[in-house]
């Protein structure tokens, strides 16, 4: 996580976290290995904006989500973050996987 914005909330009255965020992996295609390295922003709403807003800027997490547009029609997309998987030994929340 490169920078963290300040926890918010929607009209309606759920908590949003906005963030922006640094990817980097070596995906496997066939026989070829191929680093991937971006940026995008991220978004958490409710009970994981309450979780996220805690963790600070550089930190290195393991997040799951979905792709959403960045706002209605926009062709531009942001991560919706839905899991926190930690690794135990980092000392932070563990995240519960079935």
């Amino acid at each position: 996580m490169v920078e963290r914005g300040r926890l918010r909330y929607t009209p309606a009255g759920v908590e949003v976290l906005d963030l922006r965020l640094t990817h980097a992996s070596t995906q496997h295609v066939g026989t070829q290995a191929q680093h991937i390295e971006l940026d995008l922003q991220g978004v958490a709403f409710a009970e994981m904006a309450r979780k996220l807003q805690y963790v600070e800027a550089g930190q290195t997490l393991r997040l799951a989500g979905f792709l959403m547009p960045n706002r209605r029609g926009s062709r531009t997309l942001k991560l919706n973050i839905t899991e926190w998987i930690e690794e135990p030994e980092h000392g932070l929340f563990q995240e519960n996987r079935s």
